[in-house]
């Protein structure tokens, strides 16, 4: 029976089955129409939250996971925009396309806010296709800026990204030009109430350097960045380079073996090799293709240890367990794994639609006993967002 759960679902089942819940309130269409001058509580409209929760490793690999696991972030949707903030209180709010709207953004804008009292801001604008010259920016019909593109979009940061973002918070409209040609027209709606949701939980409600809920306050009163926590908590983990090449082959009795671990009668998956890779003298990392479809294939990931030709398999063992079987007693499995030999990072990447402008997105790095969630993202809506909120972040 196959194993595969398509990641969109992952959204909206119940969490029993998924290890992903969604809390789903109203939206509202209130919008704000200035900031604050004085610390006094925001005013939100309700959004659409879409909560991550840590689920219990399987138990094959509980006995090697951490006591402690990490926290996930997430994500809230008010009207046109995604917000979120990490474990460490780094913040990002995205546009979003408005519902009734189906041709993409040509540009979108990204907005982010480090955690702490020096917690840097910037706003960029990325582009699908290249972008050359000056750019016009304009807030209800009004210039607010002019930037020269680069290869990868336009950027702001520190006080020009500050002004730029409040300018943006407090309008109805606005539109990026070249000359009398309209590039992009990104919806401002629900921007002001995500903006004052990073400057809640970064603590920076009535201070100076706020995004939008400004006021006298001292920016260096701001809460300090939290300690990471989890299995990554003390520090990225390392890569265990291995100078030589990864084993070519599996005997057919060590394949037998890995196959019979993994639990995966899938379809689909045929086309995909499994693959092979060294992680550090003693380990090798066994990715087996579980299932596919259209644009997700999910891997069953094992370590194997001993020697070519007489290695034993286990259940590759993390911090935070990836994907979702269905089955608790199940291996864990990762969708679109990517092993990036470089910089020792296993990645996943859960595509919602072919589109890939929602799903869900980790990152892991090899200890030398387990892999240890280093970064994760997720956009719980399809609504051409091609970068997402981080929601969690080793530091």
């Amino acid at each position: 029976m196959a194993r595969f759960v398509p990641v969109f679902a992952r959204f909206i089942v119940c969490a029993g089955l998924s290890g992903l819940s969604v809390a789903l309130a109203h939206a509202s269409a209130a919008r704000q129409d200035g900031a604050p001058a004085t610390p006094t509580p925001p005013v939100l409209p309700d959004p659409i939250v879409y909560s991550v929760q840590t689920p219990p490793p399987p138990p094959s690999s509980r006995a090697a996971s951490s006591s402690r696991l990490p926290a996930m972030g997430r994500v809230q949707i008010f009207e046109n925009w995604a917000v979120a903030c990490d474990n460490r209180m780094s913040c990002s709010a995205v546009a979003l396309l408005p519902e009734e709207t189906t041709d993409p953004y040509p540009i979108l804008p990204l907005i982010r806010r480090d955690g702490g009292p020096d917690g840097a801001v910037s706003i960029s604008f990325l582009t699908a296709d290249p972008l050359r010259g000056k750019v016009a920016f304009m807030t209800d019909n009004r210039r607010i800026a002019e930037l020269k593109a680069r290869q990868d979009g336009l950027a702001l940061s520190g006080m020009a990204a500050l002004d730029m973002i409040r300018t943006m918070g407090r309008g109805f409209s606005f539109e990026l030009r070249q000359g009398k040609s309209i590039l992009a027209q990104p919806s401002l709606a629900g921007l002001s109430a995500a903006l004052r949701v990073i400057d809640q939980q970064q603590g920076r409600i009535g201070l100076r350097d706020a995004l939008v809920a400004t006021g006298d306050g001292d920016p260096a009163t701001v809460k300090a960045v939290p300690v990471p926590d989890g299995a990554g908590a003390s520090q990225a983990p390392a890569h265990l380079a291995h100078t030589g090449h990864g084993p070519a082959s599996l005997t057919a009795s060590e394949e037998a073996a890995a196959r019979k671990l993994a639990l995966c009668e899938g379809s689909g998956s045929s086309a995909y090799p499994l693959e092979l890779h060294v992680l550090d003298a003693t380990h090798i990392l066994a990715l087996l293709p579980c299932d596919a479809g259209a644009y997700n294939v999910s891997f069953v990931p094992l370590v194997g240890t001993g020697s070519a030709g007489s290695r034993s398999f286990a259940v590759a063992p993390f911090d935070f367990v990836p994907g979702d079987s269905g089955d608790r007693d199940a291996p864990p499995i990762i969708i679109n794994a990517r092993w990036n030999a470089r910089l020792g990072i296993l990645s996943g990447f859960a595509k919602g639609r072919g589109l890939g402008d929602c799903g869900t997105s980790e990152d892991y790095g090899w200890d030398g006993a387990r892999f240890r969630l280093r970064e994760a993202s997720a956009m719980p809506v399809c609504r051409g967002a091609w970068e997402w909120p981080r929601i969690y972040s080793a530091g």
